[in-house]
């Protein structure tokens, strides 16, 4: 699914082409079956270092991690609820907490950096397949 489609798109970008430049470039639209704007939104994306565009199994990992992380932050906000209210938190509990925390933001975030460089990998060969 097109993940900019959930976005407003208020801002218009003209780029003028060659035609042999325009014919490459829809046939690389063509060939990856997306768009000419979504090509450009995510060339864009990448070009200003605001990272690619996830879908698939990419998407998918990404969402349970976010979820499973969502979920250590409503725990700790319960935790800290429950310790304002002058109950005791034994410090085990809170050291568990604090490395399963750790362990998901190391995890995702290693998931996040490996997903960008294999997104990366194959825009480069998508680009230089259609250069051929």
């Amino acid at each position: 699914m097109d993940q900019g489609a959930k976005r407003p798109k208020t801002a218009l970008l003209q780029v003028r082409l060659t035609a042999e430049e325009h014919d490459a470039f829809k046939g690389f639209c063509a060939q990856v079956n997306l768009s000419p704007s979504e090509v450009m939104r995510r060339f864009v994306r990448q070009a200003v270092f605001m990272g690619p565009t996830f879908e698939g199994d990419a998407r998918a990992e990404i969402v349970a991690l976010t979820r499973q992380l969502r979920a250590l932050g409503t725990n700790l906000n319960q935790a800290v609820r429950h310790m304002n209210a002058g109950h005791v938190i034994g410090s085990d509990d809170v050291a568990e907490w604090l490395a399963t925390a750790r362990g998901l933001i190391m995890e995702l975030t290693a998931l996040y950096r490996s997903l960008c460089a294999r997104s990366q990998e194959r825009a480069a060969r998508a680009i230089s397949r259609t250069a051929e």
